[in-house]
């Protein structure tokens, strides 16, 4: 599937953010895109928590998260002018947004089953453990080999998620599994998009509206068939004014869920899978250190113990694929500017061959000639 960058974008002045006015928007973009992403999954973690205490309906709340992903994500669509936002073939459907609507599901609402479980907290602790989970995925389906570095960082991470497990006061074994099952979806989930998304240039927030709506759709019969039942019948008399107590709660998961999603979007965009490997493990310190505070869920010196083991493992980590990318940089040929004209349409048209020469000879035009070999330039405003 081929995309032709849209106009409002053809008319910025430049894309090179070898400049320096470039490179501090992009900063400053990146800075304010990781901050809104950590407050809002901080909030989203510790809003479901509170409204799981009184509304215990993990499936219910799946759905409204979805819902509000994909209801809000329209019009931004609407308003960024994306080229063919709402248009889909049927196989990219197939192949790509069903498989990870399926596994999005999966994720979302384990993840929210561990939470109605377990401390917030406990619960991150567990998800640290997705490198472990996509070390193993990525050598069964991708095939990729790892050093022997990176098994050490993943005996880590397992030894301080076993200590937090043994020392977690408010242990539950639906919860541990529930968070383990969650993990395993969403390393599943991105093991299969960097191998679905290379080969269909899609906007990011066409991917995550097609894929919030799909998932919307596959767990409303769940939700008939699991809580339909027990929506009807729970005595909401109990909650006291549920317009009060529940619907500003369950608002606010929807919106942080949103915003979350679009940043984390936005912020990958922006940097390399390792720099958003490492802001990821920040973000889980964040969260969890957040909800100790508000929360204030009991921990003992060795569950700290076992948390702090936990990230370090992941630090460890990803401090190896850092270390193992610059290597591979190091390694790689270089190629003399002036071997190539940059400022030749067909250039372009090498470097992208879906797209037409029409919209290459746009690019040199306006500027855009910063193009990288391996990856499709960016077309995220």
């Amino acid at each position: 599937m081929s995309i032709t960058p849209s106009p409002s974008i053809l008319n910025l002045q430049s894309l090179d953010t070898s400049t320096d006015d470039g490179s501090q928007y992009y900063c400053l973009k990146g800075v304010l895109l990781c901050f809104l992403w950590y407050i809002s999954s901080a909030a989203n973690g510790i809003m479901l928590k509170k409204c799981l205490a009184v509304f215990p309906f993990p499936l219910t709340l799946t759905v409204v998260q979805f819902f509000g992903c994909a209801a809000l994500t329209f019009p931004l669509l609407k308003y960024q002018r994306v080229r063919g936002a709402f248009s889909l073939t049927k196989g990219l459907f197939m192949t790509g947004i069903l498989p990870l609507s399926g596994g999005k599901v999966a994720a979302v609402f384990f993840a929210t089953l561990s939470i109605a479980n377990i401390p917030l907290s406990y619960s991150n602790t567990i998800k640290a453990s997705l490198p472990l989970f996509s070390v193993i995925f990525s050598k069964l389906i991708l095939g990729q080999s790892h050093s022997p570095k990176i098994y050490c960082s993943l005996l880590l991470i397992i030894f301080g998620v076993v200590i937090c497990s043994f020392t977690e006061v408010l242990f539950n074994l639906a919860g541990l599994l529930s968070a383990i099952i969650g993990t395993m979806a969403t390393a599943l989930l991105s093991v299969y998009a960097k191998k679905a998304m290379s080969d269909h240039n899609m906007h990011y927030l066409k991917m995550l509206y097609f894929v919030s709506i799909t998932s919307l759709f596959l767990t409303l019969p769940f939700l008939v068939l699991m809580d339909g039942g027990k929506l009807l019948s729970y005595d909401y008399g109990a909650l006291g004014d549920p317009v009060s107590e529940i619907f500003p709660l369950i608002s606010g998961i929807a919106l942080t869920n949103f915003t979350q999603n679009v940043a984390a979007f936005g912020f990958l965009s922006l940097v390399n899978p390792v720099s958003y490997s490492v802001a990821n493990c920040m973000k889980r310190v964040f969260t969890i250190a957040a909800s100790l505070v508000i929360l204030r869920n009991p921990v003992s010196i060795l569950n700290v113990l076992g948390m702090a083991t936990a990230l370090s493992g992941v630090a460890f980590y990803n401090k190896i694929k850092l270390d193992e990318k610059r290597a591979e940089k190091m390694t790689l040929p270089t190629v003399m500017k002036k071997s190539v004209n940059h400022s030749n349409p067909l250039y372009a048209a090498h470097l992208m061959p879906d797209v037409p020469l029409k919209s290459h000879t746009a690019y040199v035009m306006n500027g855009y000639t910063n193009y990288n070999h391996s990856l499709p330039p960016r077309l995220i405003s």
